[in-house]
């Protein structure tokens, strides 16, 4: 179970993909200090973070963003956390 995040200020997936395309790249993601691949797919408007213990998946669709995280077992009891950073994070830039 993930997040759907509606877009305020993008009017579909393209321009949602597109910016976050932009905003997380491995550099971003290294100053959390936490190492991950980070994978996009621009015919499926996919981008995935695989590191050690974690997978964030991020899905384009027309309206919204389906966001889904897989933790480790024990990372879990941080998962309501994460995704709460992750989600307000998304919601200030689309």
């Amino acid at each position: 179970m993930g997040l759907k995040i509606e877009y305020k200020q993008i009017t579909n997936s393209d321009e949602a993909y597109a910016k976050v395309k932009t905003l997380i790249t491995p550099e971003y993601v290294e100053k959390f200090q936490v190492k991950a691949d980070v994978k996009y797919d621009d015919a499926k408007k996919v981008v995935t973070a695989k590191g050690s213990g974690f997978t964030l998946t991020l899905c384009f669709l027309p309206d919204h963003c389906d966001v889904d995280l897989d933790l480790s077992f024990l990372l879990k009891p941080l998962k309501n956390k994460i995704l709460e950073k992750i989600e307000g994070q998304i919601r200030k830039n689309l």
